[in-house]
């Protein structure tokens, strides 16, 4: 209760403080100024704002300096409507954009009794802004070739290269997959814990798509990787929807060149969209659904025939839109996405028997508050509670540590044949369930002024955020089985009887930014955010929290500054720096708990089964955190031009350098590897540095494009992408033991991620009003790899040389699009679509085999080890060679064969 009413003063404090930021996370703004015929400012006129996203209208009446502006509107079309008595009238047609202040200046008189029809499209240019902001709008999207997926228009950002890693994430500028920020209508839709994309959107739910590269200025958080924002459709004042339906046979799919079997999955997904008025000018809904079936037959992998499986997703999503007078704005939104898989998770070289179960459901509340009052004067507040609840079992059940048969290894656990690679027995966990939740309170306000010969655009917001992660995991057999010690024992990994474990996290923010503009050509962009966050656990009715990084630990200076080289030309030459605090995510509110899951390694001999210890893991128990401990940054300096060219091109180019320090991780507090400190890494850190160019040429003349191209390079030793799901950001493999520290020789390297060449290239043509084209083309560098052996932890990643020694061929990719539109009456369209995927079938090699030796780790040392050196650690681990392997540098993963989507859809 004290919490709340402390939020309430806050509120109110936020709405006095001042008034009028012209746009929010989901929305644009119009502002501009009238003139006369003569060219003297019009005071008095009035501006009534109408359009299909707005229910009823919004009025205003320019100052005495002739200036108006409209905040908080959703992406869409509107009209604008001048007038003054005596003056004469304006009619203009505009288009918003989220996150892009609209510029409309009018001018009256022309005749006074004529009404004046012209257009306005949002700017090519923003100048207002160092922001490198990229925005996609419904129309757009739907003659492009892309999944049709939030996750899918990841492929229409610059510079940012596809990885094939599904809802994991993408790397964008010098970050890890986990560390972007991804939102809906504003609000934060992330997976708490591991920064992954927590839930998916309907295809016709996506009104616009947008999308912060570099330069995010303190009101859009910290991410130091990209934030993307879907805003959502609303219901109008009239009745609008559509059904669609998608069809992907397994029979239009080609073969893998490699092992010249075709994908067996069929896939099916059902839709419609509806949304109309419920009270005229005041009250609107949308409602949209679709079902998602997949059905796998007929499937063969490395040991032979594999079960069929299927997989359900539903969703239903319901949106309410209601202005019950100009002054007040309210949208609430609620979106739930059921999902089931039967018999998951086996993979080409996984025996059936391994397979699992899964269950689990994402739900997103939203809710969102605008109050205007005065002509520049507005509140926003946003509520969203994100559930996400995941659950697991395994469908052969081994029991709990059963007794240990040499001869009946595949009975034992997830047994993993040292000879082949292959994976016999059942899942290593009998239960695995992790849910997760998200609730997040923020409230915006600002003000425009005028101060002498500037004017500034002062905001102000806050932000309260709690998260929460409920992990229970039971064992299957002894966990993961491995042999090690040069063939002599067999080793489990395996989690004992224990409660579940709790995480908690709370997260304060304040921002304040102001955007001042000196004269017509110079702005500056000056911003400050600050963050608490405190990790906890929940142990009964007691909150132990741990770890606190306070505000003054997490300062983020932003600093940008605007300047237009040629005057009236709508070009500027602009300059960005950044301070970015890593902690949004909060899995180290499990990683580093007191009374964190912890698993034990058995060790049993190779020879007569007999157990020979069973322990807990070092690595896994509680962690002395040590004091002094500071959050991760990232610092990135950014510098660019950009300009339109001609009446619909536009040019933006710039360069940017990010550095990132202070890693967090838990690390042995005696080498090689004892109990375990938390503490920040010294001689870690990531380098990025990028060219990016981006040409884009709006629909005109039938036909539009986009051309980008990105030289990057991403260096460090510090490599949180090494493995292929979702890792602990502060408690990952990384400085555990000999042959993962970041000290070691050949560490610092281009990371995995690094592509230093990526090139898109996107368009649609209308051939005809009817028929339409579009196309997708992206050409970027592979992977860079090089020779590994086993590690302390029997992980192939001790390296023999230079990181990025080698790397994959370059991997191009032709997406094409085609689409018929028939019109049937006034407002019913049919419309018929193929798109194919991998166009020319092209299946690069993406990954290759880098295991130099199959040996089993050892962890044995040769005496050359120095106290306190981790490097000399890993250079006298013993490492037998005897066991060369034949498939080094062999593929072990290709781009997806050329697929065939058939869609029909029609709206009205």
């Amino acid at each position: 209760m004290a919490i709340k009413r402390w939020l309430a003063t806050l509120l109110a404090v936020l709405s006095c403080l001042a008034p009028a930021s012209l746009r929010a996370a989901d929305t644009g703004s119009i502002s501009g100024v009238v003139f006369d015929q003569g060219g003297q400012l019009v005071e008095g006129a009035t501006i009534r704002l109408t359009g299909a996203p707005l229910p009823g209208e919004r009025v205003a009446t320019t100052d005495s300096a002739g200036a108006y502006r409209f905040p908080l509107l959703l992406p869409g079309a509107y009209t604008l409507e001048v007038s003054k008595s005596g003056t004469g009238t304006a009619r203009r047609a505009v288009t918003v954009q989220v996150d892009v202040d609209t510029q409309v200046d009018i001018v009256l008189g022309l005749n006074v009794d004529e009404t004046i029809e012209v257009s306005a499209a949002a700017p090519v240019v923003d100048l207002k802004t160092t922001e490198v902001n990229f925005n996609y709008d419904a129309q757009l999207i739907k003659e492009l070739p892309l999944q049709r997926t939030y996750a899918g228009l990841f492929q229409l950002i610059p510079g940012v290269a596809e990885n094939n890693a599904g809802t994991t994430g993408l790397v964008s500028g010098g970050a890890s997959r986990q560390d972007n920020t991804y939102l809906i209508d504003g609000v934060n839709i992330t997976n708490p814990g591991f920064g992954y994309l927590s839930t998916e959107v309907n295809e016709f739910d996506i009104a616009e798509f947008n999308v912060k590269r570099g330069a995010i200025s303190a009101e859009f958080g910290r991410s130091s990787g990209f934030v993307t924002n879907a805003v959502t459709r609303s219901g109008t004042n009239q009745f609008k929807g559509g059904v669609r339906f998608e069809a992907i046979p397994a029979a239009w799919n080609a073969k893998n060149e490699a092992t010249n079997i075709r994908n067996t999955t069929d896939r099916w997904i059902p839709a419609y969209a509806l949304g109309g008025p419920i009270l005229q000018n005041k009250l609107f809904f949308y409602t949209s659904g679709q079902l998602i079936k997949s059905t796998t037959s007929g499937r063969v992998n490395n040991l032979g025939p594999v079960p069929d499986s299927e997989t359900t997703t539903t969703e239903f999503f319901g949106k309410l839109t209601f202005a019950p007078v100009q002054s007040q704005f309210f949208n609430v939104g609620y979106r739930v996405r059921p999902n089931k898989a039967e018999f998951a998770g086996v993979g080409v070289n996984d025996s059936p028997e391994v397979a699992t179960d899964n269950e689990g459901t994402n739900r997103v509340a939203t809710a969102a508050w605008n109050w205007f009052f005065g002509q520049r004067n507005y509140v926003e507040a946003k509520y969203l509670r994100l559930d996400e609840e995941n659950e697991s079992v395994a469908r052969t059940d081994l029991g709990y540590r059963p007794t240990f048969d040499l001869n009946n290894l595949r009975r034992m656990g997830y047994f993993v044949d040292p000879a082949t690679g292959f994976r016999y027995g059942g899942a290593p966990l009998l239960l695995n369930q992790q849910n997760y939740v998200r609730n997040e309170f923020r409230a915006n306000t600002g003000t425009y002024f005028g101060l002498g010969k500037t004017s500034h655009d002062l905001r102000a917001g806050f932000m309260f955020e709690t998260t929460e992660e409920d992990l229970t995991r039971t064992a299957n057999g002894w966990g993961t089985i491995t042999l090690v010690e040069a063939g002599r024992r067999y080793q489990g990994q395996y989690y004992p009887t224990q409660n579940p474990q709790l995480s908690k996290s709370r997260t304060y923010s304040f921002f304040v930014q102001d955007n001042i503009q000196v004269g017509s050509r110079l702005v500056f962009n000056a911003g400050l955010l600050i963050n608490r966050d405190e990790f906890a656990q929940q142990i009964g009715d007691a909150r132990n929290t741990f770890l606190t990084f306070d505000y003054g630990d997490q300062v983020q200076p932003r600093l940008g500054v605007n300047y237009q080289l040629r005057k009236g030309a709508g070009d500027k030459v602009y300059a960005n720096y950044g301070r970015y605090y890593g902690s949004d995510q909060k899995s180290s509110a499990r990683a580093h708990a007191p009374l964190r899951l912890v698993q034990n390694t058995p060790f049993f001999d190779a020879f007569t089964g007999a157990l020979i210890s069973d322990t807990t893991s070092p690595n896994t128990t509680g962690r002395v955190i040590l004091p002094g401990l500071q959050p991760t940054y990232t610092d990135e300096w950014l510098v660019g031009y950009a300009t339109p060219l001609g009446g619909n091109w536009g040019l933006d180019v710039f360069y940017m350098d990010r550095t990132a320090k202070d890693f967090i991780e838990d690390q042995p507090s005696v080498l090689p590897a004892s109990t375990f400190v938390v503490d920040n890494l010294a001689n870690a850190r990531r380098d990025y540095r990028a060219l990016t160019v981006e040409l884009t040429r709006r629909m005109a003349d039938r036909w539009s494009t986009t051309v980008s191209y990105a030289w990057s390079e991403l260096k460090g030793n510090f490599d949180l992408d090494y493995a292929a799901g979702a890792v602990f950001n502060t408690s990952s493999i990384l400085q555990d033991g000999p042959g993962v520290f970041v000290e070691d020789d050949y560490r610092y390297g281009p990371l995995s991620e690094d592509r230093p060449h990526v090139l898109k290239i996107f368009g649609t043509y209308m051939v005809t009003d009817a028929f339409s084209l579009g196309g997708y083309v992206r050409a970027q560098s592979g992977t860079p790899w090089e020779r590994r052996v086993q590690d302390w932890y029997s992980g192939y990643r001790l390296l023999l040389e230079p990181l990025g020694t080698n790397r994959n061929d370059v991997w191009t990719n032709v997406d094409l699009l085609a689409a018929y539109n028939l019109r049937i009456g006034g407002r019913v369209v049919t419309r018929l679509e193929a798109r194919i995927l991998n166009l020319f079938n092209t299946q690069t090699a993406l990954s290759r085999d880098n295991r130099a030796f199959l040996d089993p780790r050892t962890r044995q040392f040769n005496g050359t080890q120095v106290a306190g050196d981790p490097a000399s650690y890993t250079r006298a681990l013993i490492i037998n060679t005897n066991q060369p392997n034949p498939l080094l540098g062999t593929a072990t993963s290709y781009a997806p064969p050329r697929r065939l989507l058939l869609m029909a859809r029609v709206d009205f």
